[in-house]
């Protein structure tokens, strides 16, 4: 029961892990890292793409001008099994030169497509041009140097090719001969709008889809050309312009090529991996033909045994991405939960696993709301593995977006004493936020999700979290991130003078510029944590007494879009806030009405006494009948003007004094905190006016 304070209206949550983002209301990161990356946060999510096998994609028909120079054949036998037609000049260069180091490896396929492009497209030699592509894209990058020369010498290379491949590209035979040079457009993210690349990536598509090629597609081809086509959707979304594959309409022939694969009688075919790209690629394109998504599912759960941990966290994080959620899906799940269960379980496989890959699973589990007892297990483990290894490697979206899923899973939430040895789990986060380093780098929505998370299973963090810098990161969040911020602070009791100014300083600049940003429900909610955050202790911020009105009159501008505990919200803002606050709303007649309404609604409602409540109560009564307290009169469960909700018990004293006695049982009281008294949750904790409050702790034990 919730007789006394502010409605506690749960905001949306922005959703990572390659989801985006995600919402309180909606499935989202999210979703987010969650990817996932995610969803998660994701999540959006999923920070990385899968993983390619070590030996594929392997270049077919590699022409002879690749051949010619020694060293570059030698380190194309080593980088991926050799066609047969150039082994014996592969196998020669061996013992002149074995494993150059990646910078010449870089160097030499520079110098061989400098020197021979021109023989190649004279020659109109697509299959080396294509081997070409392949090497391209399994450079490596030096662990001293990084990835950036080999991300620039990648580009050089593409932008050399491409050109020269796409007048060739009708003349492909192979289906590798396009599925390997997508893949390498993928890896150097080279679609960009205007550019050949851009070109060439649909043309290649397009030959694809031939049925001819198709028919000869191996597994791999159908794979890799899918995550690619993924890939290049991925880069396209980051950077708001290029190719997008799923304008294409040669994306559902490949599609289609795949689903058939899968169904064929003697066996698809597909490895472990391959499905796992597969299904990768398909969240990322948003592809969600059942055609599809049930044989890859299917044959996902099939070869759950062969999976390692990135590879069953991929399938899990898609498949949420998808919606996969139907009762078709529920036994593919199961399969795949219990993979990952059995794995986490085993202290070799579950060092596999790395944070990306744990918070993807959490993301999962907490869109795909499976729910029983795997679930819990599997979620249970997840969380275990995280403190066990003390969080370490984790980055801020890996670290807010398992703290989203797990409080919206409701881990760590309530009374219980199973809940109370959860909630350890978020102390342990907290203080990993707190190292030095960890939260660098951190977005807005990380901050915002990581508090969001917090506040939701009532878990108040030491206020020098606050100090690691999400008051500078906040000045660039957007209007639901800064709205779930200022409400996590108002529920959490969380005081913090630069993180305040920064998210009321960044609300008060969006509801200049850009009003339309914030929906109804952060209007309100941000109104609502003002009035609490008024309530508590120390005077309100300039940004924060600047902030009130404008939301207060953005919501009389928005009357026709509130609506439910909208208006419950509103006017406990006014009855707190006052001031310009309330003249604000009082220029609505309608609002206002439409506010009262609400809270009669509200108080009209029948309330539920605990038995708690029922002793105070008896004992008062006893204390008022033998005359040893000065009081005149006790009552429960009583309407009482200026309070929302009724109120436990009043009594009113001989002086003239009225007295609102709350019960507040261990479900009142952050988590963390139970046995404080001062400790109530900030939705129970509102001053009503003209009333003396007081709380009855009821310590729960257990």
């Amino acid at each position: 029961m919730c007789p006394y304070g502010i409605p506690l209206t749960q905001p949306r949550a922005a959703r990572t892990a390659g989801r985006l983002g995600p919402s309180a209301t909606t499935s989202g990161v999210a979703r987010g890292l969650a990817s996932a990356t995610s969803g998660p946060a994701a999540a959006v999510l999923s920070g990385g793409g899968p993983r390619l096998a070590t030996t594929a994609p392997s270049a077919t028909g590699a022409g002879g001008g690749l051949r010619q120079l020694l060293p570059l054949a030698a380190w194309a036998r080593q980088a991926a099994p050799a066609p047969a037609t150039a082994a014996p000049a592969a196998a020669g260069a061996r013992s002149c030169l074995l494993q150059p180091g990646r910078r010449a490896q870089q160097q030499d396929l520079q110098a061989v497509i400098d020197r021979r492009l021109a023989v190649w497209s004279e020659r109109q030699d697509v299959s080396t041009m294509s081997a070409a592509f392949n090497l391209c894209g399994k450079l490596e990058s030096a662990r001293t140097s990084g990835p950036a020369p080999t991300a620039a010498a990648r580009f050089r290379i593409v932008a050399a090719l491409s050109p020269a491949l796409l007048p060739l590209v009708p003349r492909i035979r192979q289906p590798a001969g396009c599925s390997l040079p997508l893949w390498a457009l993928a890896k150097a993210g080279a679609a960009i709008g205007g550019r050949v690349e851009s070109q060439l990536a649909p043309a290649l598509l397009q030959r694809l889809a031939d049925p001819v090629l198709l028919k000869t597609a191996t597994p791999q081809n159908l794979a890799n050309a899918l995550y690619a086509l993924g890939k290049l959707r991925e880069q396209q979304q980051q950077r708001g312009s290029g190719w997008d594959p799923t304008s294409s309409p040669h994306l559902d022939a490949l599609a289609g090529a795949v689903a058939s694969r899968l169904r064929a009688a003697g066996g698809h075919g597909f490895t472990a991996q391959g499905v796992s790209n597969s299904l990768w690629a398909c969240a990322k394109l948003g592809y969600r033909d059942s055609d599809l998504l049930l044989p890859l599912a299917e044959a996902a759960a099939a070869l759950a045994l062969d999976m390692n941990a990135q590879d069953v966290a991929i399938n899990l994080w898609a498949l949420e991405v998808l919606g996969c959620t139907g009762s078709a899906f529920r036994a593919v799940l199961e399969t795949l939960y219990g993979a990952a269960l059995r794995q986490l379980r085993t202290p070799k496989e579950a060092e596999a696993f790395k944070p990306q890959d744990l918070s993807n699973i959490l993301l999962a589990l907490e869109g795909l709301q499976l729910r029983g007892k795997q679930s819990e297990l599997l979620a249970s483990a997840v969380a275990a593995a995280c403190v066990r290894r003390g969080f370490a490697g984790f980055e801020p979206q890996h670290l807010s977006n398992s703290a989203w899923a797990l409080a919206k899973m409701g881990y760590g939430a309530g009374a219980t004493s199973q809940a109370t040895q959860q909630s350890h789990w978020y102390a342990a986060a907290a203080a990993a936020a707190q190292r030095p380093g960890v939260m660098a780098g951190a977005k807005p929505q990380g901050w915002a999700n990581l508090l969001y998370a917090l506040a939701l299973v009532r878990h108040q963090p030491p206020p020098a979290l606050l100090d690691a810098g999400a008051a500078a990161v906040m000045q660039r969040g957007n209007a639901q991130e800064c709205a779930n911020t200022l409400w996590a602070l108002a529920v959490l009791q969380l005081r913090h003078a630069g993180l305040e100014a920064a998210v009321c300083g960044r609300l008060g600049e969006l509801l200049r510029l850009e009003p339309e940003s914030l929906i109804a429900q952060e209007l309100c909610n941000s109104l609502w944590a003002l009035a609490v955050l008024a309530g508590g202790v120390g005077p309100a911020s300039p940004a924060a007494a600047a902030l009130a009105p404008a939301l207060a009159y953005e919501a009389v501008r928005r009357r026709e879009k509130l609506n439910g505990d909208d208006f419950s919200q509103l006017w406990q803002a006014r009855q707190e806030l006052g001031g310009e606050v309330a003249e604000a709303l009082a220029r609505s007649p309608d609002l206002l009405a439409a506010m009262e309404a609400a809270v009669a609604a509200e108080r009209a409602t029948t309330s539920t006494t605990s038995s708690t409540q029922e002793q105070v109560a008896e004992a008062l009564q006893r204390l008022l009948q033998k005359d040893l307290l000065p009081i005149v009169s006790v009552q429960t469960e009583v309407v009482v003007e200026g309070v929302l909700g009724r109120v436990d018990i009043v009594a009113d004293w001989r002086d003239g004094r009225r007295v609102a006695i709350e019960v507040d049982g261990p479900d009142h009281f952050l988590t963390n905190r139970k046995d404080d008294p001062s400790a109530v949750n900030a939705a129970d904790d509102s001053a009503a006016a003209g009333y003396c409050r007081q709380q009855y702790h009821h310590q729960h034990h257990g």
